[in-house]
């Protein structure tokens, strides 16, 4: 899924955003979890993230000079991650 400006074709990663803040906010509530299937939830949560595909979208917008969206997408992930993370640990207690 990209997000398109005007008629540029400017293209931002949401869905690899998406797929990060969920993972955090599904790691948030089996954090809180004591049974043992929470550390199987963690594993599938570690794979559902996407970090690796996060640094390469990163290094591919910073060699095309695409400031803006450098940015946007370096500390909307970091910010939304945090606070999915947070939401699902609160929500798990």
């Amino acid at each position: 899924m990209y997000l398109r400006a005007d008629s540029c074709y400017l293209k931002f990663p949401l869905g690899i955003m998406l797929v990060n803040v969920i993972g955090s906010f599904l790691l948030g509530l089996i954090f809180k979890s004591e049974t043992n299937i929470a550390f199987a939830l963690m594993g599938f949560s570690g794979a559902l993230t996407t970090w690796s595909a996060f640094a390469m979208d990163l290094f591919e917008q910073a060699k095309r000079r695409e400031q803006f969206f450098f940015l946007l997408n370096l500390f909307g992930n970091y910010a939304l991650a945090l606070l999915a993370a947070g939401l699902g640990i609160w929500i798990a207690q």
